[in-house]
């Protein structure tokens, strides 16, 4: 699985909208022009289902949504992060590596090792696991081996070897002119007049380098992966820095490749034509703009309403184990149209009875792309005309839900004076209401207000609320 598309809205005043190549993807620009944070958020949002994400890495932005292959669309912030599309979310598997090949004295459990030598010990012990499996498969083709025909073992054996042998094949191309050759049984290099084996961490920073990205691509395994470095070519030899992406092809053909960089000599050799500069993905926020990623999928996901209703008809049990098998069925879509909703709001309630409650709701409110129809369907659950108010209410999540939509402070602030002077709703801001409108804010007025909205309601703030704040002022 690829990343296809990245879009970052409001980072330091500035939207970033990247459209990646499956292969190779090479992002320059001027120092502090937002690659290294780009990559790192990109990271971060890619992350397994189960990974505990550092939400504070999005603080600064208002949302990152990235698009992966198999139509699935991934949304965060500094709240919260979703995941929508054809593949269930517990079944959602992306295979990332982040390498920021720094050689800073960076702690991790030993403080007396720098970070690259911590990468090196953690690769060690992740080679000897994947010299043990392809002993395994060797022994495997043994057992199954019919005796018909040699030739075809020696085959089998060759392709379980392959990749190794073109890590190793390159490896000691690289080392050539020190005369140094990997060891790959000990997991260190000889030297040649030298009797003493020289250990990874007696290497230089740039060999240290070298072998840690050529070892991360190695026990990819060729499966398709994502690999994401940051400046690789700091203390690389130029004619390492040279070869870099043709080597990582080389050992995995299956990698898709996105670095941030600022020496041409890892680029103007072939891949040219892959460089995205960071002027030319960016552009001046407009908040009433909509995600081009999000109305593409809208597009594309006609006849989607037909299809919930089919499956709808093969959903058991009783209408509220088939009101929560719909409301599953309509998350795991990336979008709606406000026509759509209403459709289904009337399929489900007219048709068949069963009253929508405030997931039903809060959902539709998230697919949809603008705050005018967002805010049509939320003023629905005031009205009897697919529930009734007595049943379900506008919780502080649909809020909040729908706050995300609002195109400026000011909007935000006529929907929370609103809310809160319903004496039906009895419903309030929090927190991550006034988190979210800060990242809205345009200027210092817009900021000075919200602080005094935010106090008017008696409202603490936390941790992420003042970083952000810190990042806006």
């Amino acid at each position: 699985m690829y990343i296809i598309k990245v879009e970052i809205k409001n980072l330091w005043g500035n939207d970033f909208s990247w459209t990646l190549n499956e292969d190779v993807n090479i992002l320059i620009g001027k120092n502090g022009s937002g690659k290294s944070t780009i990559l790192r958020m990109l990271n971060e949002a890619v992350l397994p289902v189960e990974s505990k994400l550092n939400f504070r890495l999005f603080d600064p932005i208002d949302e990152i949504i990235v698009e992966l292959k198999n139509d699935i669309v991934i949304r965060a912030n500094s709240e919260s992060r979703s995941m929508t599309g054809n593949m269930e979310n517990t079944r959602y598997q992306l295979n990332t590596t982040l390498i920021n090949t720094f050689d800073v004295l960076e702690k991790s459990l030993n403080p007396n090792i720098t970070l690259l030598d911590y990468q090196l010990d953690k690769l060690k012990l992740e080679f000897v696991t994947y010299q043990r499996d392809l002993s395994n498969q060797v022994e495997e083709a043994f057992r199954n081996d019919d005796r018909t025909s040699r030739t075809t073992l020696l085959e089998k054996i060759q392709a379980i070897y392959e990749t190794k042998n073109t890590f190793i094949k390159i490896l000691t191309e690289l080392f050539t002119h020190t005369e140094k050759k990997f060891d790959e049984k000990a997991f260190h290099f000889l030297k040649t007049g030298v009797e003493t084996p020289i250990l990874p961490e007696n290497l230089s920073s740039g060999e240290k380098q070298i072998l840690i990205i050529l070892l991360t691509t190695l026990l990819q395994d060729r499966k398709e992966y994502i690999l994401l470095m940051d400046e690789p070519e700091i203390s690389l030899h130029i004619d390492w820095q040279r070869s870099l992406i043709k080597n990582i092809r080389q050992i995995n053909p299956n990698c898709q490749i996105i670095i941030a960089t600022h020496s041409p000599t890892v680029y103007y050799q072939g891949w040219i034509e892959k460089i995205a500069r960071i002027e030319e993905i960016r552009s001046v926020p407009d908040l009433l703009t909509e995600s081009a990623i999000l109305i593409e999928k809208t597009t594309q996901s006609e006849g989607r309403v037909q299809t919930i209703k089919n499956d709808f008809g093969s959903f058991s049990g009783s209408r509220p184990s088939k009101l929560y098998q719909f409301n599953r069925k309509i998350s795991a879509y990336t979008s709606f149209t406000k026509d759509e909703c209403l459709e289904l709001l009337n399929f489900l309630y007219k048709e068949n009875e069963i009253h929508p409650d405030v997931i039903t709701f809060t959902t539709f409110i998230s697919k949809l792309n603008s705050y005018k129809d967002a805010k049509e369907i939320f003023d629905l659950m005031e009205t009897q005309e697919y529930t009734n108010l007595s049943l379900v209410k506008p919780n502080d999540i649909t809020l909040n839900t729908l706050i995300k939509k609002v195109s400026s402070v000011e909007e935000g602030l006529d929907l929370i004076q609103d809310v809160s002077n319903n004496e039906k709703l009895q419903l309030y801001p929090d927190i991550i209401t006034f988190s979210t409108l800060l990242g809205k804010a345009k200027n210092a007025d817009e900021i000075r207000l919200l602080e005094e909205v935010r106090n008017y309601y008696g409202v603490k703030t936390n941790d992420i609320y003042l970083n952000k704040l810190n990042f806006k002022r």
